[in-house]
């Protein structure tokens, strides 16, 4: 919060910010579709890269996002304690898997804002992640609540005085596929079971629509 430290202090961003900004994101979508297994739980994306990152380039044509600054970078609910006194948001190691020169470059602020929005489809999905049959209204209902989760946040966060991430839906969603891209790194790492979230998100975001 220390607007005179040259680390942390916002900044505006150019024209050229932005773009620059996205061809790292697409960079980063070529390698990890360039190596995805040929597997059935990859299937609602396998052989899509190209599809993705041309939808990619266009959304992030859809508004500036605001000032640049050192966002945490990998903002979610798990990270996120509520106290008596408020909210106190821990971890600013941002995402584990990137190098540290890159998690120190500004970024657009509305990154950490789709983080968040991706963690309340998680909050919602993981119960329900790998479980064969799913019952159709429990997944109907859990989709609800996140989708009522994500407008008060975004509803809250404007208030507070960031960007409304309604005004660039186009960019905001760019933003979270940029996300579910990295979570399906993750998950196959570390979790496989919970590989479809993340999967289900890129198809939705960018490839059914």
């Amino acid at each position: 919060s220390d607007a005179t430290d040259p680390d942390f202090a916002p900044e505006e961003a150019s024209d050229e910010a932005l773009p620059i900004f996205m061809a790292t994101v697409d960079e980063e979508i070529e390698q990890v579709f360039s190596k995805l297994p040929e597997h059935e739980v990859f299937a609602p994306i396998l052989g899509r890269g190209d599809d993705l990152r041309d939808r990619l380039r266009r959304m992030s044509q859809g508004g500036s996002g605001g000032r640049l600054i050192r966002p945490t970078g990998d903002l979610h609910l798990g990270q996120a304690m509520r106290t008596p006194q408020g909210w106190v948001l821990l971890d600013f190691e941002g995402e584990p898997a990137k190098p540290l020169a890159e998690r120190r470059l500004p970024q657009p602020a509305l990154r950490d804002v789709a983080g968040m929005l991706r963690s309340f489809d998680y909050a919602a999905a993981h119960l329900l992640a790998g479980s064969p049959g799913q019952d159709p209204e429990l997944a109907h209902l859990a989709s609800a609540w996140a989708a009522r989760n994500r407008a008060a946040y975004c509803a809250g966060y404007t208030a507070g005085g960031g960007v409304d991430p309604a005004g660039t839906p186009e960019l905001m969603r760019a933003l979270e596929i940029d996300k579910a891209v990295y979570e399906v790194v993750y998950e196959a790492r570390h979790r496989p079971s919970w590989l479809p979230i993340p999967l289900a998100a890129i198809n939705r975001l960018a490839l059914t629509v």
